[in-house]
Parts: C-alpha cells; sequence; structure tokens
C-alpha cells in the first residue's frame, strides 16, 4: 500500500473501501423487487448509500446499456418509496 500512497497526487482523497458487501452481479440478476429488498438490508437502510449506489450504476451504464440504467432508475424509485412507507 505504500508505494501507491507515494505515487498519489497532492491532496487527493485517501481511498475508503466500502463497508458494503460485494453485489457479485445482484445487481444484473436479482429482479427489480428483489435488488431493492437486498439493498435495504445490505446498507442499513440508509436511503443515501442506496441512492448512491444504484446512480453510480446508472452512470456507468446509461450510453452502453439503456435498459439496465433504465432498471436501476426504477429500483431508486422502489427504494424510496419503500422506505418513505416505513418511515410513517
Amino acid at each position: 500500500m505504500a508505494s501507491i500512497a507515494k505515487k498519489k497526487p497532492k491532496g487527493a482523497p485517501d481511498w475508503h473501501d466500502s463497508d458494503a458487501p460485494d453485489a457479485e452481479g445482484k445487481f444484473r440478476d436479482l429482479s427489480i423487487s428483489d435488488l431493492a429488498s437486498w439493498l435495504i438490508k445490505t446498507r442499513g437502510r440508509n436511503l443515501s448509500k442506496i441512492i448512491s449506489s444504484l446512480n453510480q450504476q446508472v452512470v456507468f451504464n446509461r450510453n452502453k446499456n439503456p435498459s439496465y440504467a433504465a432498471k436501476m432508475r426504477k429500483t431508486m424509485d422502489v427504494v424510496r418509496r419503500r422506505l418513505k412507507k416505513n418511515d410513517k
């Protein structure tokens, strides 16, 4: 790790690994509803973390795989509905 730190530009942020488990293809393979449930469970019901994960998938795939990006947007909607319903 020391060799990476030496090459890091001055002022660049430190690298932090996510505490969320690896998806291992779940974003691709699970249905919208199942993916929403898995994200809510693994991200500790933290809406910000969930939306960030899904938004990253949208941004990286919106040009090369628009149907996948659309699935991620629909999953965002499902997650928002479920978490808002449970907050009341």
